[in-house]
């Protein structure tokens, strides 16, 4: 059985942070700190990417309204959107011709581009309260936040279960990059059960996600 994305659930997290950061700046300094688990920061290898996609054949495709691509499996669908005018990138397992057409593993993706200009605050700042605060409305399940830095790019990364007819396992994923301060929101979602089987393929496509907004 098919499910609806989750792209109804960007708005419940983000919305009120994106579209008035000061207030998110000051909600976060309200709420607890949420453990962080620092990750090695040494970007991932051509033999690892190789290992994790050993059982996937991931086709590059480029985005050149930001500059950058992202790789899938070939029978995968792409909706790229456009992401600097606020749109929203799609790339799923499923068949979809739009944002409201369900799926159940893939991914979606925004853009914020002056959220942390706004908020007067490091796009790594920016990016950790509103990981906090995203982190807080997923629930006790949800795991400690990871944190990683490779060259320009902060990430932060946590995972967390929403119950349903099919329980999914969803990644959300914040990568700041502090040259430009642009901040990228991703949210991977799998059928629960597949989770684990899946998690070497979205490894695989996160870290091959190229990002360049400003260039």
């Amino acid at each position: 059985m098919k499910i609806k994305s989750l792209i109804p659930a960007i708005p419940l997290l983000f919305t009120l942070a994106l579209l008035n950061p000061r207030k998110a700046m000051a909600d976060g300094r309200n709420t607890p700190a949420a453990e962080v688990i620092p990750q090695s920061s040494a970007p991932v290898t051509n033999t690892a990417v190789s290992a994790a996609t050993k059982s996937s054949d991931l086709i590059s495709h480029e985005l050149p309204e930001i500059h950058g691509s992202i790789s899938l499996p070939k029978e995968w669908t792409l909706l790229p959107g456009k992401l600097l005018e606020g749109d929203v990138l799609l790339a799923a397992k499923e068949k979809i011709t739009g944002e409201n057409d369900p799926y159940t593993s893939g991914l979606s993706m925004t853009l914020d581009r002056n959220g942390a200009k706004d908020s007067g605050q490091k796009a790594s700042d920016y990016a950790m309260v509103l990981a906090r605060e995203a982190r807080d409305k997923a629930g006790e399940e949800a795991s400690p936040l990871r944190e990683s830095q490779n060259g320009p790019f902060h990430e932060v990364s946590f995972d967390f279960p929403v119950p349903g007819d099919q329980p999914l396992q969803i990644t959300e994923v914040l990568r700041s990059n502090e040259k430009t301060g642009t901040l990228a929101v991703i949210l991977w979602q799998t059928p629960k059960e597949e989770a684990v089987a899946l998690q070497p393929l979205r490894d695989a496509i996160l870290s091959n996600l190229k990002l360049d907004p400003e260039k």
